[in-house]
């Protein structure tokens, strides 16, 4: 499960549909054109609660993965904060998701 969500990641990426690293992120939330944040689960303290305010229950706020990781799947280096700017890939992936934590709960 794990895989097909960093894939989307890739995807998304491919498509043009996702914002990296704290400044683009915090700039396209302001812009109100991130539906799906992503922060990997070893970012800073400050960096998680930071990007929970921000997004604010109206933005889709998941800690998952970890920087390298996401980074490598994106194509980029050291990125702990991914904002996806798409409906359809943030519901995509956000199904992945709860699915990826159901199997961990069972």
């Amino acid at each position: 499960m794990i895989d097909r969500i960093y894939s989307m990641l890739g995807l998304c990426m491919k498509a043009g549909k996702i914002a990296y690293g704290s400044d683009m992120c915090e700039e396209k939330i302001k812009c109100e054109k991130v539906s799906m944040l992503i922060v990997a689960e070893d970012a800073s303290k400050n960096t998680k609660e930071r990007f929970r305010k921000l997004c604010d229950r109206k933005i889709k706020y998941w800690e998952f993965g970890k920087i390298n990781e996401i980074s490598h799947y994106i194509g980029k280096e050291n990125k702990a904060v991914i904002g996806i700017m798409d409906d359809g890939f943030s519901k995509k992936i956000n199904e992945l998701m709860e699915e990826s934590l159901k199997g961990a709960n069972n």
